[in-house]
């Protein structure tokens, strides 16, 4: 079966570009190119929070009431109130990121509603050597991916997973694995949204999707498809 995916790129002028992935052929294949009016922003923010606010990730709990926000630049972690109605925003609260290092890049929320993942940027070890870049759970919720960049095109990033509990606490990792270069500004993962079996990873470095299978708990690449164009490619949506 074919399955489509989306991925943008992070510089202007921007495009859109649609690849179609076979569950069976193993195949990977650009379709389509969209592109964005150059005098289109690539990204928005209608509702404000501090000056020197630099939002990356956000993500609603399941019932779509409370968003959470990952604020790279401010070092912290907001959470507004979401009105049912009119769709309007409220505070709710602000934290400090842990440590003043951390930089908060990305958030996931676990389907139970319990648990809110939040990737930082830069606390890792060695400094300055690498950046945290996405995180996401499977369709299950039973698993967490995450990826990190290196800041050297010779260093690879690398992708790990978690097995979480029935509400989404860390049970234990899995595995750690290099991504096949440093991912730029992007190695991206992106599960699938109708089962824990296939993920994409976007890379801005040469300009490439791969697919991973993700089988009895061991990754493996299956497929890519080559993009080097300019701004490619940041992060990968599924669609039917």
């Amino acid at each position: 079966m074919k399955h489509h995916l989306m991925v943008g790129t992070w510089t202007p002028p921007g495009r859109i570009y649609t690849v179609a992935f076979d569950d069976e052929a193993l195949t990977l294949d650009l379709v389509k190119k969209t592109d964005i009016p150059e005098a289109e922003p690539i990204s928005w923010m209608t509702f404000s929070y501090e000056p020197n606010t630099g939002i990356h990730g956000m993500v609603f709990d399941p019932t779509e009431t409370y968003l959470y926000s990952a604020d790279l630049q401010a070092n912290k972690i907001w959470t507004h109130r979401k009105d049912a109605t009119t769709g309007e925003l409220t505070l709710v609260d602000c934290i400090d990121a842990p440590s003043p290092d951390d930089h908060p890049r990305w958030v996931e929320m676990h389907p139970s509603g319990k648990y809110l993942y939040v990737l930082m940027e830069a606390g890792l070890p060695p400094r300055n050597k690498y950046r945290g870049d996405v995180t996401f759970t499977t369709r299950s919720g039973e698993y967490l991916f995450a990826t990190t960049r290196s800041n050297h095109f010779d260093v690879t990033g690398y992708i790990t997973a978690f097995k979480l509990g029935p509400n989404g606490n860390i049970e234990r990792q899995l595995f750690i694995h290099p991504t096949s270069t440093s991912g730029g500004h992007s190695n991206a993962v992106s599960p699938c949204d109708f089962s824990d079996e296939w993920l994409a990873l976007c890379d801005d470095q040469l300009g490439f999707v791969e697919i991973y299978r993700f089988r009895d708990e061991n990754l493996a690449r299956v497929a890519r498809v080559d993009i080097p164009e300019k701004g490619f490619g940041m992060n990968a949506i599924w669609y039917d």
